[in-house]
């Protein structure tokens, strides 16, 4: 185990590692509240890849320092991968810091059978429900039912009608079995529609925006820091003329 004195800066908070389905705000200003008072609290857990380090077990620690106006905290640092630390994190938080809701052990359940990340063994195989129910710390009756709700939901039937109303306020019945059916599509216009020689339109091309998951804390001043930390000083100046905009037509 190493402990290392990390700059908060530097820790990612972004990668799918935050194992709780959302942040206590409250425990956040009672943990900010005791480190003031000079409370010393255990190391938060982070891997290391290489080039990231990434926060998998503290986070209510980690925002309460940012919120103290700490610039660093003390972390046991491990090496591995993202996966690793995704698995690491499911776990979180079961021997100590704010004890876990059901929706927190149903997210962590959700995770390891949905990331594509960790949602298989080194093998490459599903993860059988005893050891997703051991590795999330969680009862097996739990992963049954979550892995029961998730297979109810893909094997559920297709609806083929649906009902509305036309614009002469007449009822009618519109087939639905084959929106999205490029062949059924294909096929309807080739018989009335379209002339099979008819030229396809072509889409322009077009590169999609990039995203970025970012964890503000309710705190304007640290939320402004983080944005500046993750997404750069030039993204925020050109974000601000937007947000005035936003705030000065929510005004009108």
């Amino acid at each position: 185990m190493s402990i290392e004195e990390l700059s908060l800066t530097n820790l990612k908070i972004n990668g799918g590692t935050q194992p709780r389905q959302a942040i206590s705000d409250e425990t956040v200003l009672e943990y900010a509240e005791a480190l003031r008072d000079g409370a010393v609290f255990p190391p938060v857990v982070v891997v290391r890849d290489g080039a990231n380090l990434w926060l998998v077990d503290g986070f209510h620690r980690f925002h309460a320092h940012r919120s103290c106006g700490r610039e660093t905290i003390a972390a046991d640092v491990r090496e591995g991968t993202l996966r690793d630390a995704v698995l690491h994190s499911l776990s979180a938080n079961v021997a100590h810091g704010l004890r876990r809701t059901n929706a927190d052990k149903r997210k962590a359940v959700l995770t390891m059978l949905t990331n594509k990340l960790v949602a298989t063994d080194d093998r490459g195989n599903p993860w059988s429900n005893r050891e997703v129910a051991r590795r999330c710390s969680v009862s097996l009756d739990l992963v049954n039912r979550v892995r029961d709700s998730l297979n109810e939901s893909l094997s559920e039937p297709m609806q083929t009608e649906r009902a509305y109303t036309t614009k002469h306020g007449t009822k009618a019945v519109m087939k639905t079995r084959n929106i999205g059916n490029r062949t059924a599509v294909s096929t309807a216009r080739t018989r009335g529609g379209l002339a099979p020689t008819a030229m396809t339109p072509v889409r322009g091309h077009s590169t999609p925006s990039k995203k970025t998951a970012i964890e503000l804390p309710h705190d304007p001043r640290w939320a402004a820091r983080s944005l500046l930390s993750t997404l750069g000083a030039a993204f925020v100046r050109a974000l601000i003329p937007e947000l005035t905009q936003c705030l000065e037509g929510d005004a009108e």
